[in-house]
């Protein structure tokens, strides 16, 4: 028999009598007492960061496991006028464009990452950009020159075009100038991924319209499989026209979720061998919830809130991962499960959830992490990802899991 890759959830269930725990008076956020309790973990850590372990956080230059992960946090973090400037400026000292080697398309682990976070800051400092910051209209043409290697992309968010569509979407977003990267460009992007998905669908016999494979395994997860890409899709909905999502993205949508096992987790991947173990962001149901809750909001059907929900309790139940606080597979990233299902339903249960998962990473009690991260001082693998999820519960309605939901 298997042992158990997660702990026990010794937490109490929640009740009205813990209410006043979790939020405070105005009933709009957490209490004042953990308020608190956050900002001392996030400054003694940032501290902790950027002196002993500075040296880890310039590994690579990615938004994964890189010093673009830290840029990100800062770019992210700032909530006052007043500080956002000197946040963004923050933010540049961690951002390398000059190594650049124009091979990995994404976000999270390619080019595109630390492009579209220098072209945002560029735009939003104006004449206040350093000397050494190139305009932004000029960064903007070599993150969109990355499509020469598009076709040579795997389709997932990690390292493939899902990846690069949310960095084109991350710069529109924070960028108010109209067509910044023009709709044509992301028109491309999304037109890509659409045929690689007819095709593989196509090559399978599959009842599946859309269908990707990442190192010749049909993943389902966010990280490398369907759910991630759907979700890209879905946050692209308006470069794409009503019949491709009806036609397409909603029938792949319902086919995916109809893998979900009884439990109410969902394989790693087709036939996966694993089976149901893994509780995670990158695999299992945590990365389901945010495509399930915009399919909600999308297409009003009650089944896709049903389904988060249920991923819900899955991840509550066993969610504290065995492998530690991280992001992409551990605790953190299984907290913002309970920020995203607060965000859309404002039930107290979900922020209390969060604040349960959030309280055992900031803790980081003996035992707690038997996996040691490969890059302690990243957002997605390490410190940072803590961080930025303590820094989230402070303003939970503004909160987004980074690198994925815009």
């Amino acid at each position: 028999m298997t042992s158990k890759v997660y702990f026990d959830n010794d937490f109490k269930n929640y009740s009205t009598e813990l209410k006043p725990i979790i939020q405070n008076k105005s009933g709009v956020g957490i209490s004042d007492e953990f308020h608190t309790k956050l900002q001392n973990f996030i400054s003694t850590k940032l501290l902790v960061l950027t002196t002993d372990m500075k040296k880890n956080i310039f590994c690579d230059g990615t938004v994964y496991t890189g010093c673009a992960g830290l840029a990100l946090y800062y770019f992210s973090s700032c909530k006052t006028i007043s500080a956002y400037e000197e946040s963004l400026q923050m933010a540049l000292q961690y951002i390398n464009i000059n190594n650049l080697k124009g091979r990995r398309i994404s976000f999270l682990c390619g080019d595109a990452g630390p492009l579209a976070l220098a072209i945002v800051i560029s735009y939003k400092l104006g004449p206040n950009r350093p000397d050494n910051l190139p305009d932004y209209k000029i960064l903007i043409q070599r993150l969109m020159n990355l499509i020469s290697v598009l076709d040579d992309s795997p389709d997932e968010l990690l390292y493939g075009k899902a990846g690069y569509l949310y960095a084109l979407l991350f710069v529109n977003k924070y960028i108010s100038v109209k067509d910044t990267i023009p709709s044509s460009h992301i028109e491309k992007v999304v037109e890509a991924i659409f045929e690689s998905g007819k095709q593989f669908s196509k090559k399978m016999k599959s009842d599946c319209p859309l269908l990707w494979q990442w190192h010749d395994k049909v993943y389902f997860g966010a990280a490398h499989g369907m759910a991630g890409i759907l979700f890209m899709l879905l946050q692209a909905r308006e470069y794409i026209n009503a019949a491709d999502i009806r036609s397409f993205i909603k029938p792949s949508l319902d086919w995916l979720l109809s893998q979900q096992y009884a439990s109410g987790n969902f394989p790693s991947s087709l036939n996966s061998s694993s089976h149901d173990r893994l509780v995670q962001w990158c695999h299992g149901a945590p990365g389901f919830v945010p495509l399930c809750l915009l399919a909600y909001q999308i297409f009003e059907e009650d089944k896709y809130l049903k389904i988060a929900l249920q991923c819900g309790e899955v991840v509550w139940q066993r969610g504290l991962c065995k492998k530690g606080f991280s992001i992409c597979h551990g605790v953190a990233g299984n907290a913002y499960t309970f920020v995203q299902l607060y965000q859309v339903t404002k039930e107290p249960k979900h922020l209390y959830r969060a604040c349960c998962f959030t309280k055992w990473c900031i803790l980081e009690r003996s035992g707690t992490q038997r996996h040691h991260p490969d890059r302690p001082a990243s957002l997605f693998e390490g410190l940072v990802g803590s961080i930025n999820l303590a820094e989230d519960l402070k303003n939970i309605n503004e909160a987004r899991f980074p690198g994925f939901c815009l």
